[in-house]
């Protein structure tokens, strides 16, 4: 049998020797978000608000009678926005290491978020998203979403968003909002970064709904996708609807959880709105130019 050293009193028969320490993961997600499809035929920029508003009307319906509780509230237009992606062509570096790298242009106010993304919440929270900004935020989210045969398919996304002055032009321009990250990829700051398939998004975020789920309540938002300058009969590339819900202990209910499954299970009902694409936003950034990342 092996012995084990005696400890009395807090001596031991043996010398104490300091191990070195290991980086410790706690990975509490304090997002939750759920992530539905729809088909962009249906909307254009002149009816997008009308076709919000009656897809939001289906929502409701389906959800109230999934789990018995209030969907309440209703979607505006709430957010315009260039949204923007970089990476590395004809390598898609960043892709590679499962990261995405975003520009989110406002009213003339620029943030960049740098995402890990994966499967395993643990190697999620592993990666360093450290900021250099006081002003950074960061979050571990749980993305739920469909694709074919799994209809609830979760990623992780540990992701830090920080206020930008910087015009991005190469990988200095990450390595000096993002140290962390720096540190552990040494990526060379000359390294060119390109708008990936040279796609500017005009984004427009619908939201002010919100589920009922208890003792927390999920708001839902639905995002419209153009690659131009919306106007009259111009159809959405991509629509999205998502709700989500938060707590910052991660200290969710059983009925919590158990409802949102109901109520994504209940929209992927509405086979008359859903898209039959199970693309995600960031894929059909990467897929728009297929030449981009080789």
């Amino acid at each position: 049998m092996k012995k084990i050293p005696l400890l009395i009193a807090g001596l031991s028969t043996f010398p104490m020797i300091s191990l070195p320490m290991t980086a410790m993961a706690n990975p509490d997600v304090t997002t939750r978000e759920y992530k539905l499809l729809l088909n962009p035929t249906l909307f254009t920029s002149a009816t997008e608000a009308t076709k919000v508003s009656d897809y939001f009307s289906s929502f409701t319906a389906v959800i109230e009678t999934a789990i018995a509780r209030d969907v309440s509230g209703s979607l505006t237009l709430d957010k315009t926005r260039t949204v923007k992606f970089y990476d590395t062509a004809g390598t898609c570096v960043l892709d590679d290491l499962g990261y995405i790298f975003r520009e989110r242009i406002e009213n003339s106010q620029s943030e960049v978020t740098l995402k890990f993304r994966s499967p395993d919440s643990y190697i999620a929270d592993f990666e360093d998203l450290s900021a250099s900004s006081n002003q950074a935020e960061t979050k571990l989210e749980a993305d739920i979403g469909s694709k074919a045969g799994n209809p609830f398919n979760i990623v992780y996304g540990h992701s830090t968003t920080s206020p930008n002055t910087r015009t991005i032009n190469n990988l200095e321009d990450i390595n000096v909002h993002f140290p962390g990250f720096d540190t552990n990829y040494a990526l060379a700051d000359s390294t060119t970064l390109t708008l990936v398939g040279n796609l500017s998004i005009y984004e427009r975020v619908y939201d002010g709904g919100t589920i009922d789920l208890g003792s927390i309540d999920a708001e839902v938002s639905v995002t419209l996708w153009y690659t131009s300058v919306p106007t009259g009969a111009q159809k959405p590339v991509v629509v999205e609807v998502s709700f989500k819900y938060e707590d910052a202990s991660a200290d969710y209910t059983k009925a919590v959880v158990n409802r949102a499954k109901q109520s994504f299970e209940a929209i992927q009902t509405l086979s008359n709105w859903n898209s039959t694409s199970s693309v995600t936003k960031t894929q059909f950034v990467y897929q728009y130019n297929p030449a981009f990342c080789n």
